[in-house]
């Protein structure tokens, strides 16, 4: 990977103006901690509500092996979590109001993508919006997350220390994420954004001076 792909981490007034492809590797990892834990969990529980089970031993001709709805449940777990997360409807109500989405690009040389701590050189779908995101954005966002984190306890019921290592995970998940990034992310329009009101203004008047993104354009 090269020098311009992989970018450089550049904080401005506590806040990161770009991120580095080594804060998205680690958000990678960290952030697929919750669903890991969550699918071993699943696995390990066999618990049912629809009725679910295929017999994937006898269809492969290996003899009888029969995969529980816990386990067959975990490809729609992951399915769901990514259409939020990779396929658009994050970048719709999170990520199009955040400086980073506009002008990432650019030091990547490419302005068709952006690059964050989150998405790293995700396509630009959708026009810039800048400001607050709205309330049914913010209800999309919590209520997509909190499916992500909390949706394998449904089948841990029966398992009350699968569900409790569960919940521990999600939430050393948002701690730790509060702490380490949303408390110097520049979408200030997102609900976990957690920015001092000083340090917002002070990147907002950055901003408006140019030094913090010299290719910015005033919006229309």
């Amino acid at each position: 990977m090269n020098e311009a792909s992989e970018g450089t981490r550049r904080v401005v007034c506590g806040i990161v103006a770009d991120y580095h492809w080594h804060d998205a590797r680690w958000f990678a990892y960290f952030g697929f901690a919750p669903m890991l834990v969550g699918a071993i969990g699943m696995v390990s529980s066999g618990a049912s509500y629809l009725g679910w089970t295929l017999d994937i031993g006898t269809i492969l001709g290996l003899g009888p092996l029969v995969l529980s709805e816990s386990v067959l449940i975990i490809p729609v777990y992951f399915v769901v979590s990514m259409l939020f997360f990779a396929g658009g409807v994050e970048w719709w109500v999170l990520c199009r109001h955040c400086p980073c989405y506009e002008y990432s690009g650019a030091r990547h040389e490419d302005e068709k993508k952006f690059y964050c701590l989150g998405n790293w050189g995700s396509p630009k779908l959708y026009k810039y919006a800048p400001g607050r995101i709205s309330r049914l954005g913010q209800s999309v966002f919590v209520l997509w997350v909190a499916f992500y984190l909390f949706f394998p306890i449904l089948y841990m019921l029966g398992r009350w220390e699968l569900a409790l290592i569960q919940v521990i995970t999600a939430v050393s998940f948002v701690v730790t994420l509060r702490h380490w990034a949303c408390s110097h992310c520049p979408n200030f329009g997102c609900i976990l954004n957690c920015v001092s009101a000083e340090d917002k203004e002070a990147f907002i008047e950055a901003m408006e001076s140019g030094l913090v993104y010299p290719n910015r354009q005033e919006s229309p």
